[in-house]
């Protein structure tokens, strides 16, 4: 924007105060052009925003309601390992015990987010209400409690990797030595699958209220009992 000089001297005080007016109308115009531009631009972003994230939600939600069923599944063939582990420990000279088997894998979930970092990334947050703003935080703060805690299980299947490795599991009769060590890394495996079924729930029913329109859950639990 520039602001221009007379073209010939100002010669009285009418003319000066018309050419102060004129100068005083167009940075008005010219600023009031460029606030309408801005607000159209924030407009627009927050507009493709909320429909990207809305996507991104929607399919996140599709992933978690496929997931859920292969947790539950993944529970119980862990607790299923831990039962016939249990029964070679304690009885450690009963060839019956040694009939079992033991399992355990677990797929990593491929959630979304690049309209989130997207988001962040072009500040259009900052131009939604807060309390919308706050909203989509909580939904992918629980997406990453979750995506955090499905890093553990990729330790523990490590850890427990090297516990066959050390042991020689697998070959010949489980010794109660082999079992306790074993045993010790899929209780462990067992835990880290309690929460993360958890934060599944938390994420799958903070999705699901997102698209529905609702209130997100406050509060969720899950059991921790071996029973």
């Amino acid at each position: 924007m520039e602001v221009h000089a007379p073209q010939h001297p100002i010669m009285n005080k009418k003319e000066f105060l018309v050419h102060l007016l004129a100068i005083t109308i167009g940075l008005l115009i010219a600023v009031g052009i460029e606030g309408c531009v801005e607000l159209y631009h924030e407009h627009s972003l927050v507009k493709e925003a909320r429909r990207t994230l809305r996507d991104e939600i929607q399919f996140n939600s599709d992933k978690m309601a496929d997931a859920l069923p292969e947790i539950d599944k993944e529970r119980k063939s862990v607790d299923d390992s831990i039962k016939f582990l249990t029964r070679v420990m304690e009885n450690p000279k009963d060839k019956a015990a040694q009939n079992g088997s033991i399992g355990a894998n677990y797929s990593l979930v491929g959630l979304h987010d690049t309209a989130w970092k997207t988001a962040q990334a072009t500040n259009a947050l900052a131009y939604m209400p807060y309390a919308e703003a706050q909203r989509y935080s909580d939904i992918y703060g629980s997406q990453k409690d979750f995506m955090d805690q499905e890093n553990n299980l990729v330790e523990d299947e490590a850890q427990l990797l090297g516990v066959f490795a050390k042991t020689d599991f697998g070959h010949g009769d489980v010794t109660p030595e082999a079992a306790s060590l074993a045993l010790e890394r899929y209780g462990i495996w067992r835990g880290h699958l309690i929460y993360l079924s958890l934060m599944a729930k938390v994420t799958a029913a903070s999705d699901n209220a997102f698209l529905e329109g609702k209130e997100a859950p406050t509060s969720m639990e899950e059991k921790l009992s071996n029973k």
